[in-house]
């Protein structure tokens, strides 16, 4: 049997409870891979009520998961993508052989179930590899999101809005430039050594994370899995405050 160990997956919910709600019972409910905790790291917005229900859901979630399941701390303050993505990290323990990075705005669909299990037991199998992450649909249309990116200097992502049944896309795991953060799987090792956000605090900080990366070990290689597929929202424009968050100096 193939040994299952320990994942943490990290949530940084932000300004709308909605979307969050449904990623994380998303997880939850559509994840077969045992040996996995949740740590919420919130960062704290304007609106009261906003941050009271992520507290309250998460508070709900502890009394029916407990301690080694669940984990939920409050920031501070708003330590925008990277740096809150960091603070769910420190407060993951040091059991965890991988990490997962999750956007508050991805779904796990029902049909996924073995997801986590697909990525972390290829990720097993494949030392060279620092990170993985599924193929990203938008759900509206059913179009991709994500499935790579083969040149970092192509301004647009590879077959961005291309239909999920178009046979152009490949079907096999393929290595990438960078891999994005929606939902990515790495390796805790990596994340000790190399922080999210060093430079950059919020988006953007996945292809400085990567590249770093590469820098310090060009042997290891970026993958994304189009066998797995889910689901992300990018709910830039619905932000309370517009994707004001987003502008960082330099």
């Amino acid at each position: 049997m193939i040994e299952e160990p320990r994942v943490s997956l990290i949530i940084v919910p932000f300004d709308n409870f909605e979307f969050f709600e449904k990623a994380l019972n998303s997880v939850l409910e559509n994840t077969d891979y045992p040996n996995f905790k949740i740590v919420v790291s919130h960062n704290p917005c304007e609106n009261q009520e906003t941050n009271k229900k992520i507290l309250d859901l998460c508070d709900r979630k502890y009394d029916q998961l407990g301690p080694m399941k669940f984990r939920y701390i409050s920031n501070p303050e708003n330590y925008y993508h990277a740096k809150g993505c960091m603070s769910g990290f420190s407060y993951s323990g040091g059991d965890s052989k991988y990490v997962g990075f999750l956007n508050d705005d991805i779904f796990i669909p029902g049909n996924q179930l073995d997801w986590l299990s697909t990525l972390i037991f290829f990720m097993e199998e494949h030392s060279d590899i620092a990170s993985i992450t599924p193929c990203l649909l938008y759900p509206q249309k059913e179009t991709v999101y994500w499935i790579g990116k083969q040149n970092p200097e192509n301004s647009q992502h590879d077959f961005l809005h291309y239909s999920r049944s178009d046979d152009r896309l490949p079907k096999e795991p393929l290595e990438t430039s960078y891999n994005n953060m929606a939902i990515c799987i790495t390796r805790s090792k990596l994340v000790k050594e190399i922080p999210l956000g060093q430079s950059c605090p919020h988006y953007g900080s996945d292809s400085e994370f990567c590249n770093r990366i590469k820098d310090k070990y060009p042997e290891m290689k970026h993958y994304v899995h189009p066998g797995v597929k889910c689901y992300h929202w990018n709910i830039y424009n619905l932000r309370e405050n517009h994707g004001q968050d987003k502008i960082v100096e330099g």
